[in-house]
């Protein structure tokens, strides 16, 4: 009888892995490659773009900026205190001008010198229907010249691979690149696209900015401290140093600085170093809004421009105007009905800190309206108004009530995924992306309880999790972690002396 269930148990394991190798051998069959786009100033440029070795322009190196902010640092104190801020402007332009002119591009919105991002394709052999691979690309020029370079990749990797389609992880600025291709190429490549807190229809911070419109306010900066200290170790001592250097006015006198500095020299801020640096890429036209655009325009051309030849940039950007811009809905849905589509908007914060905006709800650069592809939000720490929680359906409220995910473009497709920071690269986003893309069909925010609509980001545990809703801290729970924290701070302290 032993014998007997031995045979039959090992009969049945192989009736039940025959079924089995062919499902793994479907799914290996119907697999394609992941290309990740990444987003605006997602990778290094270097002085030349054909030696990976070569200086590295951008990311900026803070520590040498730092170290000659300290060496100038009584010429910037003296300035400061007699508001001599022809002179604080020269410094500060100076050592700006030091570490960002190698990355400006010409009036024409070319790059006229070597410098560039270093990106070779991987070997064919290297290359199978599951690899998971980059396209890397220039991030300051034009979006349908890059759009035209990922399709040259997307072919290439097609190929290598031996498969028809490949799916796409486009993540802010990435997402433009991806529209575009799609408006100018077709959908006929692609399987699926998981948009990462896309930047398709731009960032209202961008907007005002390339409209000239700049200001600094305590609320703004103290929304932005939080921000950035909320995972960072300490981010409990730190909230509260802030809170008490606003309530002995440090926080407001920096802010009159701030303003002071703004009005003396925001011409000069903007000639010298936004229109040579910034309104000079022809990348950043795509990402502003359409209500900003004219604004935009006059500013920089009309302004700060006016009578400058600029041809050849306005041709780029009109390219993209006239296109690209008035399609993008339209892509997105073709899109749609062709393919496997995901959206993924990163959500809970407020926006940068240096314009009226400040308080739209995002994920600390873009709107959460617009990464969403249209939710309609609340300001950041507020709810959604009384009305209209009271017409929508529950299940398209957030947690938090100041998300209503109806009015998204695919409201059964978009997730929200609070307090993910919008330029981390997370881990867990990444095999979110993946395991969405790897599903057969096409699924929604119902489809896995471990997945609902809408999510929380757990830095601590690097995971991603359903968004509970509200944490609610007592006062004493609040002491106790700031007392932890000073306690760990000192311990360290006290260690390194020792």
């Amino acid at each position: 009888m032993k014998l007997s269930k031995k045979l039959l148990a090992l009969l049945l394991a192989l009736l039940m892995l025959l079924p089995l190798g062919a499902i793994v051998a479907n799914a290996e069959e119907d697999a394609c490659p992941l290309i990740f786009v990444h987003g605006f100033m997602g990778t290094s440029i270097r002085a030349d773009r054909n030696d990976p070795n070569s200086e590295k322009l951008w990311d900026p190196d803070m520590d040498a900026i730092l170290n000659d902010v300290k060496d100038n640092l009584g010429e910037f104190l003296k300035a400061l205190v007699i508001r001599d801020w022809d002179r604080f402007g020269d410094l500060a332009l100076d050592i700006a001008n030091k570490y960002i002119q190698p990355v400006y591009s010409g009036d024409d919105g070319e790059v006229h010198n070597d410098s560039g991002v270093y990106f070779r394709y991987p070997d064919r052999g290297s290359i199978s229907k599951t690899s998971r691979l980059e396209f890397s690309y220039d991030w300051r020029l034009d979006p349908m010249q890059t759009a035209a370079a990922l399709n040259d990749y997307i072919n290439y990797v097609c190929d290598a691979a031996g498969t028809q389609q490949v799916d796409l992880h486009a993540h802010s600025f990435g997402a433009v690149i991806t529209v575009t291709y799609l408006k100018l190429f077709g959908n006929t490549k692609v399987r699926g696209v998981f948009f990462d807190s896309p930047a398709v229809f731009g960032e209202t911070f961008n907007g005002e900015l390339m409209s000239g419109k700049l200001e600094v306010s305590v609320e703004s900066m103290m929304d932005y401290m939080a921000y950035a200290f909320d995972d960072m170790e300490y981010s409990t001592l730190l909230n509260e140093v802030a809170k008490i250097a606003r309530n002995i006015g440090l926080i407001p006198l920096l802010v009159h600085l701030g303003n002071e500095f703004i009005d003396h020299l925001q011409a000069r801020i903007f000639k010298e170093v936004m229109v040579p640096m910034y309104a000079n890429w022809p990348s950043v036209w795509s990402m502003i809004p359409d209500e900003y655009l004219d604004d935009a325009t006059r500013f920089i051309f009309d302004e700060l421009c006016a009578g400058e030849d600029r041809s050849a940039l306005r041709e780029k950007i009109d390219a993209y105007n006239t296109q690209i811009r008035p399609y993008r809905t339209e892509t997105l849905q073709a899109l749609n009905d062709s393919a496997h589509v995901y959206v993924l908007s990163r959500t809970g914060y407020a926006s940068t800190p240096l314009t009226a905006s400040h308080k739209t709800l995002s994920d600390g650069t873009i709107d959460t309206k617009n990464t969403s592809f249209g939710a309609t939000t609340a300001l950041y720490g507020e709810q959604l108004p009384a009305d209209v929680l009271a017409a929508a359906d529950p299940a398209m409220i957030s947690p938090e009530r100041d998300i209503d995910a109806s009015t998204c473009l695919f409201p059964e497709q978009t997730w929200f995924l609070r307090y993910a920071h919008h330029g981390d690269m997370l881990d867990a986003v990444s095999d979110f992306a993946a395991f969405l893309l790897r599903q057969p069909q096409q699924v929604t925010v119902d489809t896995f309880a471990a997945y609902p609509r809408f999510l929380i980001y757990l830095p601590a545990a690097k995971e991603i999790k359903p968004d509970p809703g509200p944490a609610k801290q007592s006062w004493l729970e609040h002491m106790k972690a700031l007392f932890a924290e000073v306690k760990l701070l000192l311990t360290a302290a006290f260690s390194k002396e020792a």
